[in-house]
């Protein structure tokens, strides 16, 4: 996954990943570093495979093959959180936001533009489910839920994302 390397090692990517990490030296409620991006793009893309997907989503959305379909997915996880720093800061959304910086990162790593506007959109979406989403979008929303099991953590009472995560385990079926 040679653009995904060229993705984690971009030094656009990484002054994001520190600006979230400088924002979020306090309250340390979920942490939205690289652990947790890497965590949503392998669920997202375990997602894609325990459902066969993978053949549709590549059809579906004019990928060229399997290793670009995984890169997309993975993109898409790697990026949904990249503009936390800026929501913390200046109380933008950061889907929006991070669907900006994901346009300008990713064509750095070679993501033509069909896979940007993929990228982008699943981005965008991640925050809120709704009917109308796009099929990354939906796993990148899913995956990020399940990526946080929140059941013992000492900050649940003042978490705000308290209301819309998925607490049980029981919910790791999918």
């Amino acid at each position: 996954m040679k653009r995904v390397e060229l993705l984690v090692n971009d030094e656009l990517y990484n002054q994001y990943l520190q600006r979230n990490a400088e924002e979020e030296k306090e309250p340390k409620f979920c942490l939205h570093d690289f652990r947790h991006h890497l965590d949503v793009a392998r669920i997202a893309y375990i997602l894609v495979l325990e459902h066969n997907d993978l053949k549709y989503f590549m059809q579906e959305y004019g990928l060229s093959g399997r290793l670009a379909a995984k890169e997309v997915i993975y993109g898409a996880g790697l990026l949904h959180d990249i503009g936390k720093w800026q929501e913390y800061k200046a109380g933008v959304d950061h889907a929006s936001f991070g669907a900006r910086l994901a346009r300008e990162i990713l064509p750095r790593a070679f993501f033509d533009p069909n896979e940007v506007e993929l990228i982008a959109r699943a981005v965008y979406e991640h925050r809120n489910i709704s009917s109308t989403m796009s099929f990354l979008g939906e796993r990148i929303h899913r995956a990020d839920n399940l990526s946080r099991i929140c059941i013992s953590c000492e900050h649940d009472a003042q978490c705000p994302k308290r209301n819309c995560r998925e607490t049980a385990v029981s919910s790791l079926d999918y």
